[in-house]
């Protein structure tokens, strides 16, 4: 038996010892970084993988959403109760933690974006790379690459900087070290590293322009994503510099003049499918084209849906401020909100909305509400692109710019002006529709003169404009009246007293997230109030 039992154990040796040799051989390949790079397309794929950051939904789209909409007056957080992401109520009650979740998301998924970039930029810079078909990238397209890259990039710090101030500026790969020594650069210092990339990103004489693009590289930098991004950067910054309202007047002056961006004739197709490729799109985030395709699609209608009959999850409600906001006659009202007893149609008869089931303002983003044969498999995942930038934010952005730096009070109004008649000629009804309970009269928007208070003019053509697309924050702030507005907003009593606790010095930021000034063993500082 002992002899059975020893006849085993060097068996089950040899076994074991066989299986190692067997397992540990030398690899036949190791990919690197460097050999990646010799792949077919890497370059370009290495590329795309900086734009994928707009695609991620809890580190992007539902942070943006939540602090440009929910943190304003504009919207409030909705869902199926108060227990429903308080976090994010947080946000639009001025009480945020250093622990929110959307912060740390939007944090860790722009900074992730950064680092794609740095590592694209290191690479496409400095190495041989070859397209799909095997041949060498030409040094015009090398060259192309690296500037819509470091476009992307500088949009990703713009993003940052709106929200928690000055960051930390990193524009290469970091080492685990590197990363443990991070400190803020000001924001006067983020702005000028921006500024500087986007002027040399502009100036790349291989970076097409919307005119000359391909239809299947839309959504791909332009020229006129830069200038309208310089646009909207100067006049962020130019609440503490005046002087760059003529910046931003003329970069947008470049959009204007380039004639390759014009006004959609309908409102509302600019929602509707295929609005990417519309002439007034400038800068879209393309999420999918056919909903059948579980990829590329993109969360945000089934996030802001009514919930009931929808099946959606119901946030980001806007507010009866919002609505009042709207003149009588506005057309824009029916394409920006929906409300209970709509009727769309299903492909088996009808969807009317009911919002009974849940508490709400009782309205919901008509502009990313999906009819049911638009909607991805099971709801999400829905080919629903939206504009970050359109055309008509950049005349309002020109028209701004134009009177602030003293320019032809005569050419503002026009620009406003082109916006309503715009509206004026959208009357044609929802085209998605059975019905509406909302009816907007026929009563035409009157254009603007000259002689008015432009700047007010301008300021409600943002609102009822660019209502529900996640700009509010970005105007409150830069207008220096985000606490004021909100304090105001307080006092309305729909509002709950949401708003109230909004303090001058404390709430125009938000706070860093603690895991990241922990990463960093302290040396990322906390913003003020929050500590």
């Amino acid at each position: 038996m002992k002899s059975i039992k020893l006849l085993m154990i060097f068996s089950s040796l040899a076994f074991f010892l066989s299986c190692s040799d067997f397992l540990d051989r030398d690899p036949k390949g190791v990919m690197t970084e460097t050999n990646y790079y010799l792949t077919p397309d890497a370059g370009f794929k290495a590329v795309t993988k900086c734009y994928q950051t707009l695609n991620d939904f809890y580190g992007y789209e539902a942070p943006r959403l939540e602090l440009g909409n929910i943190s304003t007056d504009d919207s409030e957080k909705g869902g199926s109760d108060a227990g429903d992401r308080p976090f994010v109520a947080d946000l639009s009650f001025g009480r945020p933690l250093a622990s929110n979740s959307s912060l740390a998301n939007y944090w860790t998924t722009l900074y992730a974006g950064i680092g794609n970039c740095n590592a694209a930029l290191e690479n496409i810079s400095t190495q041989q790379i070859i397209d799909a078909s095997g041949y060498e990238v030409t040094e015009n397209e090398k060259s192309r690459y690296i500037a819509e890259t470091r476009c992307l990039r500088a949009f990703f710090y713009f993003e940052l900087v709106k929200i928690f101030g000055g960051v930390p500026i990193v524009d290469r790969t970091l080492t685990v070290n590197d990363g443990k020594n991070l400190v803020r650069a000001t924001e006067k210092e983020v702005f000028e590293y921006i500024k500087k990339e986007l002027n040399e990103v502009a100036d790349e004489p291989n970076l097409p322009s919307k005119a000359s693009l391909a239809a299947k590289e839309i959504g791909r930098i332009t020229k006129e994503i830069v200038w309208s991004l310089q646009a909207r950067i100067y006049l962020y910054f130019a609440k503490d510099d005046n002087a760059l309202f003529a910046e931003a007047r003329d970069a947008a002056k470049k959009v204007i003049d380039g004639n390759a961006c014009s006004l959609a004739p309908n409102f509302q197709s600019l929602f509707l499918k295929d609005n990417y490729k519309l002439s007034e799109s400038i800068f879209p985030n393309i999420r999918g084209d056919v909903p059948g395709e579980n990829i590329y699609g993109s969360f945000v209608p089934i996030y802001t849906s009514p919930r009931g009959p929808s099946g959606a999850w119901g946030f980001d409600q806007p507010t009866q401020n919002l609505v009042d906001e709207f003149e009588d006659g506005d057309p824009r009202l029916l394409y920006t909100i929906i409300e209970p007893g709509d009727k769309f149609p299903k492909v088996s008869g009808e969807e009317v909305l009911d919002f009974s089931s849940y508490p709400g303002t009782g309205y919901h983003s008509r502009k990313s509400y999906l009819i049911a044969e638009r909607r991805g498999p099971g709801w999400g995942d829905d080919a629903w692109s939206f504009h970050i930038i359109r055309y008509a934010d950049v005349l309002l952005m020109y028209a701004e710019a134009l009177i602030q730096s003293g320019g032809s009070k005569a050419e503002a109004a026009n620009c406003i002006n082109q916006v309503r008649t715009r509206a004026n000629n959208s009357r044609f009804g929802d085209a998605e529709a059975i019905s509406r309970v909302t009816i907007v009269p026929n009563i035409p928007l009157k254009m603007v003169s000259a002689s008015e208070d432009l700047l007010a003019a301008v300021q409600h053509e943002r609102r009822v404009e660019l209502a529900m697309e996640f700009n509010r924050l970005y105007d409150l702030k830069r207008w220096n009246s985000y606490i004021e507005t909100m304090n105001a907003y307080s006092s309305f009593p729909y509002a709950n007293g949401r708003g109230a606790a909004f303090k001058k010095g404390i709430n125009e930021l938000f706070p860093i997230p603690q895991v990241e000034i922990d990463r960093t063993q302290g040396a990322i500082k906390q913003n003020p109030g929050y500590n």
